[in-house]
């Protein structure tokens, strides 16, 4: 597989301009096209009964603040593509705030991997759907990221499961261009075909094929959250980049008993390559 389109999503003019310059930098290196993507949605204030409509003039200013935010993104996207010379295309998808984010889903289908970034606390369940609903991976930058740093050393959390074997897959292209690559494992269970010493192995052996220098390591949690655990090791390793699978349970339960793929979205200290 090879990256040749590219969906930057953007949702606030403040994280815009590092997406961008990742996004811009990873077509760089594949030749790719890269495709603002924005949801100019508005949220109307909530109706308490049948005859308490909105005032209109509310409404006209939601729309208005929406127009200038999507401009305000639709420059900034302009501008940096047209510096960088890269292929682009600008797309805004307008409606209300579900209408606008499934068309966001549906034009991120068409993407091999899109870039956004990690959400603010009251729009995780936007990105939330683009992660669970495109079928693309999705490569999520921190907040705390303000300039483009290549992903040379990269951390594979690995589960053995379906959502991590296909996010270790679709990051192939990112995986052959960094120096050093990690398979790591918390409490790792042993199966049929393989030992818990040796969880890993087999997929290091597949990647290795690929031309891939591999390490493999594991750790036991000794109680603590296991997305501590790999963002210890994501420092200890100097990582930048982490790829994992995401919500191998129902994205309810994830959120109600804290799951890993939740927990890392709200506290990630470097890029996060998620897919399943």
């Amino acid at each position: 597989m090879t990256i040749k389109t590219i969906a930057a999503v953007l949702n606030q003019i403040e994280t815009a301009p590092i997406v961008l310059d990742i996004a811009i930098s990873l077509a760089s290196d594949a030749d790719a096209h890269v495709v603002g993507l924005h949801a100019e949605a508005i949220d109307p204030p909530p109706v308490m009964s049948p005859f308490d409509l909105p005032d209109a003039s509310v409404i006209t200013s939601l729309y208005e603040a929406a127009a200038e935010q999507s401009k305000a993104l639709e420059d900034v996207f302009t501008e940096k593509l047209r510096l960088a010379g890269t292929a682009n295309t600008w797309r805004v998808v307008r409606g209300g705030i579900a209408s606008a984010s499934s068309g966001v889903v549906e034009s991120s289908r068409a993407a091999d991997l899109v870039v956004v970034s990690q959400p603010a606390p009251n729009r995780v369940g936007e990105l939330d759907d683009i992660l669970f609903e495109s079928g693309r991976p999705v490569l999520f930058i921190p907040w705390i990221v303000k300039q483009v740093k290549p992903f040379s050393r990269i951390l594979i959390a690995w589960d053995g499961s379906r959502e991590a074997t296909r996010a270790i897959f679709d990051s192939l292209p990112l995986l052959k261009n960094a120096t050093e690559v990690e398979i790591f494992s918390v409490d790792p269970q042993e199966t049929s075909s393989q030992t818990a010493i040796l969880s890993g192995a087999e997929m290091a052996e597949a990647l290795a094929r690929h031309g891939l220098k591999i390490t493999v390591t594991s750790q036991e949690s000794n109680k603590l959250p296991v997305s501590a655990v790999i963002e210890n090791r994501c420092s200890d390793f100097s990582a930048d980049l982490l790829i994992m699978g995401a919500y191998s349970h129902a994205r309810i339960r994830e959120r109600l008993f804290g799951g890993v793929t939740h927990t890392l979205i709200q506290s990630m200290t470097v890029p996060v390559l998620m897919a399943r």
